[in-house]
């Protein structure tokens, strides 16, 4: 799920991609810290989500991770429309939690509500 603002031309609109896969421990550690701090992102399993896609050139979404950023899994790219992405794969607690910074000083983490 895409995170946006447009309230401020400062605040750049905000995209986080997780391509996981099935008995990841690490993909689970990534989507269970973005998910617990209030983090949207999209996932998208590479063992399940197996038909080639417009938005990869045609490509699998596996293809497309191994051609652009190699095999570790998970891979975690965060886009915005300032062009400062940033690209990822593995275990990288800084890198979560740099990221989780990033969307909460943009004011675009979502509340959780306790069950």
């Amino acid at each position: 799920m895409p995170a946006s603002s447009s309230t401020d031309t400062n605040t750049a609109e905000l995209t986080t991609v997780v391509f996981s896969k099935n008995d990841c421990p690490a993909c689970t550690s990534t989507k269970r810290q973005f998910t617990n701090k209030g983090l949207p992102f999209v996932e998208i399993n590479v063992e399940l989500d197996t038909a080639p896609r417009d938005e990869f050139g045609g490509l699998t979404p596996l293809e497309h991770v191994i051609e652009n950023y190699g095999r570790q899994m998970p891979v975690v790219v965060v886009t915005d429309d300032l062009d400062q992405d940033d690209a990822w794969s593995g275990a990288r607690p800084d890198k979560i939690f740099g990221t989780i910074a990033r969307f909460r000083d943009a004011g675009l983490l979502i509340d959780i509500v306790p069950e």
